[in-house]
């Protein structure tokens, strides 16, 4: 029995089961992210067999203490490494089965005692029409999923009665689309609202813009269950309106007009519509109800509202279709709602019995009432995007005679009676009603138990990374005294720089010839500090955002001579001649199918109908889920977004230039807009000044006087805008951020000096004489000290970055990434002392990753932070995490070293090649410790952050668990000295160079395939695996295979030179 437990236990065999561990919750993202959460529940994380396999872990590492007789000092590193598993495993358990959590929904001014589970549940909630019986209420926890088999059948009395529910069907995330059919008799009208987004308005269905509701439908306008609004038809192909509230419309040509001339529209202009009488709704014309602005794009016949899939996951409703079974009675019920979903409750009668069935969230009563005082909500300054948002709450427990007043806000919880409280999202008002629906929700945690047995686990681990990097007997130690004893025996490692150098739409046509003019370089400059509010609410200069637009139209930062400032102004300025002009980049997968140029027109990309040519393919490709979108639809999109942008511009939709005086929410206008007209009748003046003398200057080639005009403007803008507008030393920082594409640079530098230091070093080496060493003395500093620049000239990058945003710059995919290079650099000096190449390493992988954030992957924009972020943790989580992938990335490249060493070796060569082998190979093992513990140090405190922020300390987001996939496969790799038959250095540098696919799948896998929490994807993720990354893999696969065989060559001849010797 011993033997069988020791073998059991041992360390292969606990191997095994992390690998499992590791393989299991890495098939759970996939699953989570193609059928959702509720499948990899099923399947994974609630399965029994995963629940015995934790078991299995916690005892393997309980048997092992005593194996390896860890109670010792010299193991005491290792003990506690041990002990904090454990506990952190105890830990899980608790919060597993004792714990639970939810969803508080609480109105502004009232009070709640109950939450909504998490989990779903199947509710029925019958009672006898004759109320001689109690009535029946119950409810069974019920996950469910397209991918898992969902039969059940439950069982239940209503009085005498036996009732069963039974599975019929599971739908999962659908939504209400728009589908085109000849079949379809209904019809829909198109209504494009701010910021140029589309709105479909079916058949008998209401659509609310603003306050105003638009009616689609042949019903009598004005029913008496209706509220005032738009009433709309179409009949004899034509549409018309019926508006029983103000309406006044302007065709876009003539405000195209307006905002090229530079003039106030005259109220003559606008046609009012007489009110209770029908009227033709023309398209392409500028209607305006109340403060909202909508234009009539298009009818579309044979179009009507159907449920499918959801292109965006996360985004419909599940629907889950059951037989109740009365006795003789049944009905097929459709139920809709889903895990975490307010259920929609159905309710009927069936056999002398009143049935309501839900599924979805259940309540579940708390012990005490919290009331919501208040709630208060801030947006960024001119946009929708909350800036942040928080709740003055109040605790009643009678039981207790407990009243207290507390604050809640993200980041900031309540703790009360073993529950925590935290802010996690809102409810606004609703105007068209007359209820005030403005409230706070709070996720809602119960689980003290197992959160503090888990942060000690945390605290325990802790310490066992310090005692392990700086105890006399840790492992840390041990590698740095062994690699002094290899640089004894080296003679050189010259061989290392060998193996690496050897490999708006405007009118179509015109009454006359279109004029336009280009503004100086200088007067550009000057433009260039101009004051624009962008969406999202973020006042920039306007060179930032003619920088944005120019890349995104023409895949440069310039139009032919033309720098981004002059071209975006002379956009605006001069539509109806650039829409003839090719400033459209065409993605070269289109240009043959489309028969299209590299450059395009606005006007060669539309159609007679004044809207892009492909509209119908974009639809259609629109509509696919990501995954089934080949690489035509997904440059079509692209081009539609360029073609949009560029419509936008003609329209002038971003040139928000006018700050209005005393708006509540610091918004900014485009000159000449309703809203502003409202508020200031003055401002647009000022800007209509500049432009017309701008148009002058144009034409004398002076612009004396429009410098004059734009210095005045400028002032207004600071003056009225001083809530929100930066400082001219912050505009003038970030102009010359824009300008010195510092992060490009620094990849060409690092590239050049990484690439040279690999060839000095094997020069230097294999010319052993004292002449070669003076020479290449000088250039070896050299080209240091040029490594060492770029790093410096990389770091005031970041440091821009962080002054003009405000927060430390890794909080999106494109700033992790440059910050990851940079923690690169650092990793590389750290060990540079070990070893030479280790900086020339360092350097080349720091310049690959500044090569893919300018791949246009990542978008490089400054954008505001959402409230989740806005804390401290931002700064350490983050920062720890996307640290250690530097160090993890340095073990990589020098196992990629290694496994070239052992290909180019020769018997000759072969003693000295594995000096240095076992060099590099001490120097990996030292980076990939370090990067191992800063990579489990930061996902652990991302699940503090998360159980700050949400109430939940691990939740298997897709991105929490293949941080701990990456975790666990370093670990099993650093264990593999362990074990028997695994201990050999050639697989340990093959793993060490094949495990940082892990955290490269962490990283770009998760955040951009994958759908979580931490995501940068649309759609439903797994997008389409690109080709070349699947020749690189093969073409590493055999690199590692000829590695493998040309180093067990090696070694049988020199087995047989030994036995023959």
């Amino acid at each position: 029995m011993d033997k069988l437990l020791s073998s059991l236990f041992s360390m292969r065999w606990a191997s095994l089961g992390l690998i499992a561990f590791l393989i299991a919750i890495g098939a759970a993202t996939f699953i989570e992210s193609i059928y959702g959460i509720q499948a990899a529940k099923i399947s994974i994380y609630n399965a029994f067999w995963f629940e015995g396999l934790l078991l299995y872990l916690t005892l393997a590492l309980i048997s092992n203490i005593f194996r390896y007789k860890m109670f010792s000092r010299e193991k005491i590193a290792m003990l506690s490494f041990h002990l904090s598993f454990i506990v952190i495993l105890a830990g899980a358990a608790v919060t597993r089965y004792i714990s639970f959590e939810g969803q508080m929904v609480i109105r502004e001014g009232t009070g709640n005692n109950f939450i909504y589970t998490a989990d779903p549940y199947v509710l029925i909630n019958a009672q006898e029409m004759t109320q001689k019986t109690a009535p029946t209420l119950q409810a069974w926890k019920t996950y469910l999923s397209e991918f898992n088999s969902n039969d059940f059948e439950y069982d239940t009395k209503v009085g005498k009665k036996n009732v069963t529910l039974r599975y019929i069907d599971f739908k999962s995330d659908r939504v209400d689309s728009l589908q085109i059919n000849q079949k379809f008799k209904e019809s829909a009208l198109e209504l494009v609202t701010e910021g140029k987004r589309s709105n479909f308005l079916a058949e008998n269905d209401v659509l609310m813009i603003g306050q105003t509701p638009f009616y689609y439908s042949g019903a009598r306008p004005n029913a008496p269950n209706e509220a005032p609004g738009i009433y709309l038809h179409h009949k004899d192909g034509k549409t018309w309106v019926y508006p029983s509230v103000a309406l006044k419309s302007l065709p876009m040509r003539e405000m195209e007009k307006i905002r090229a001339s530079g003039q106030s529209p005259a109220d003559s202009l606008y046609q009012n519509y007489a009110l209770n009488t029908w009227s033709e709704f023309t398209p392409f014309s500028l209607y305006i109800v109340g403060n909202q602005q909508v234009v009539f794009k298009r009818h579309i016949p044979h179009a009507k509202k159907v449920l499918i899939k959801a292109a965006k996951k996360n985004t419909g409703r599940d629907y889950l279709t059951v037989e109740l079974k009365d006795g003789k009675a049944t009905k097929i019920v459709r139920l809709q709602g889903g895990k975490g979903q307010h259920p929609k409750p159905e309710r009927f009668a069936m056999n002398g019995v009143v049935y309501q069935l839900e599924y979805g969230s259940i309540q579940k009563n708390i012990p005490f009432t919290v009331e919501c005082r208040d709630f208060r909500l801030d947006r960024y300054p001119g946009s929708n995007s909350p800036s942040s948002f928080e709740s003055e709450l109040t605790i009643n427990d009678p039981r207790n005679n407990v009243k207290i007043n507390r604050r809640v806000f993200m980041n900031n919880v309540i703790d009360y009676d073993g529950y925590r409280f935290f802010q996690s999202s809102y409810e606004l008002d609703n105007p068209s009603t007359p209820e005030n629906e403005e409230g706070t929700v709070l996720s809602v945690n119960h689980d003290a138990l197992g959160t503090n047995i888990t942060y000690f686990g945390y605290l325990l681990m802790a310490l066992a990374m310090v005692l392990s990097l700086f105890a006399p007997a840790g492992r840390f130690t041990f590698l740095a005294e062994q690699l002094q004893k290899v640089k004894a025996k080296k003679a050189s490692l010259g061989i290392i720089a060998l193996l690496l150098t050897s490999n708006l739409l405007a009118q179509h046509q015109h009454e006359a010839k279109p004029v336009h003019h280009e503004i100086s370089t200088e007067h550009a400059n000057e433009l260039a500090s101009l004051l624009v509010q962008d969406y999202e609410g973020r006042v920039v200069p306007f060179h930032t955002l003619a920088d944005q637009l120019t890349r995104k139209l023409t895949h440069s930062n310039k139009y032919k001579s033309l720098n981004a400032v002059q071209f975006v102004l002379s956009l605006h300025m001069y539509p109806s001649y650039w829409v003839t002009q090719p400033i459209i980049q065409v993605p070269r997968s289109l240009r043959e199918p489309l028969k299209l140029s590299e450059f395009e027109s606005i006007m060669s990309l539309s159609s007679k109908d004044s809207e892009f040519k492909w509209m119908a393919q974009y639809q259609d490709a629109h509509q696919k889920l990501e995954s089934k979108r080949n690489e035509f639809d997904k440059k079509l999109i692209k081009l539609n977004e360029k073609y949009e942008v560029a419509n936008n511009i003609f329209m002038w939709q971003f040139m928000r230039v006018i700050p209005a005086k005393n708006d509540p929410n610091n918004s900014w206008f485009v000159p000449l807009s309703m809203e502003l007209g409202q508020k200031d009748t003055l401002s647009s003046k000022l800007f209509v000044n500049y432009l017309a003398s701008v148009h002058d200057a144009g034409q004398r080639r002076a612009f004396g006087e429009a410098s004059d005009v734009l210095k005045i403007f400028k002032r207004f803008q600071r003056k009225a805008g001083k809530a929100v507008a930066p400082s001219e030393q912050i505009v003038k920082l970030e102009i010359s951020y824009n300008k010195m594409e510092i992060f490009k640079h620094s990849y060409q530098l690092y590239m050049l000096s990484g690439f040279l230091l690999l060839v000095v070093f094997f020069i230097g080496i294999f010319f052993r004489s004292e002449k070669a060493i003076q020479i290449l003395r000088w250039p070896k500093r050299i080209l240091i000290a040029v490594t060492v620049i770029t790093f410096v000239y990389h770091g005031v990058g970041l440091g821009l970055r962080w002054a003009i945003s405000g927060h430390a710059p890794w909080s999106n995919g494109y700033e992790a990434i440059v910050f990851i290079g940079w923690v690169t650099m650092i990793a590389g000096f750290v060990f540079a002392k070990k070893n030479q190449v280790v900086l020339a390493g360092a350097t080349v992988l720091a310049a690959l990753m500044l090569w893919v954030s300018e791949m246009n992957l990542m978008d490089p924009e400054i954008t505001p932070l959402v409230p989740v972020l806005k804390s401290y943790w931002l700064m350490i989580h983050v920062a720890i995490i996307t640290g250690s992938y530097g160090f993890l990335g340095l073990a990589c490249i020098l196992g990629l070293i290694n496994l070239k060493l052992y290909l180019l070796q020769s018997y000759k060569s072969a003693t000295l090649v594995k000096l240095n082998i076992q060099e590099i190979t001490y120097i990996t093992e030292m980076t990939m410790t370090v990067g191992l513990y800063m990579l489990t140090i930061g996902t652990f405190l991302g699940g503090v952050w998360a159980n700050e922020s949400w109430g939940r300390y691990w939740g298997w987001d897709p991105k929490e668990t293949w941080a701990l996939v990456s975790v666990l496969v370093y670990s099993v790799i650093l264990h593999f000295r362990l074990i028997p038959g695994l201990q050999g250095r050639f697989l340990f540098n093959a793993l060490a160079f094949w495990a940082y696919s892990a955290i490269l799948f962490t990283f770009f896998g998760v955040n951009f395939m994958l759908v979580g929490l931490h995501s940068y994807a649309q759609g439903e993720g797994l997008g389409q695996f690109p080709t070349w990354l699947i020749y690189l893999i093969i073409a590493f696969i055999i690199l590692t295979t000829l590695a493998f065989l040309r180093n067990k060559s090696i070694e049988k001849k020199q087995k047989e030179a030994l036995l023959q010797s």
